[in-house]
């Protein structure tokens, strides 16, 4: 019998050889994904957009509670 070969032989590897790995597949393997990169920027601009609109308001009624 002849020995079967695959037809993507740069996606055959092993489990402990990462430098065979394609590229793709070794910078998916960590860090922080684009959804979790806007999800963050989003709530940061929500958060500089509610102390610039809220921001004078509440120093004054923190101004007054204290009176």
């Amino acid at each position: 019998m002849s020995r079967m070969t695959s037809e993507y032989p740069e996606r055959v590897y092993s489990s402990g050889s990462e430098e065979r790995r394609p590229l793709r597949e070794r910078d998916r393997s960590g860090g922080i994904s684009t959804g979790w990169l806007i999800a963050g920027l989003a709530v940061l601009g929500l958060g500089v957009w509610a102390a610039y609109h809220f921001g004078p308001d509440l120093a004054r009624f923190r101004k007054m509670e204290r009176m």
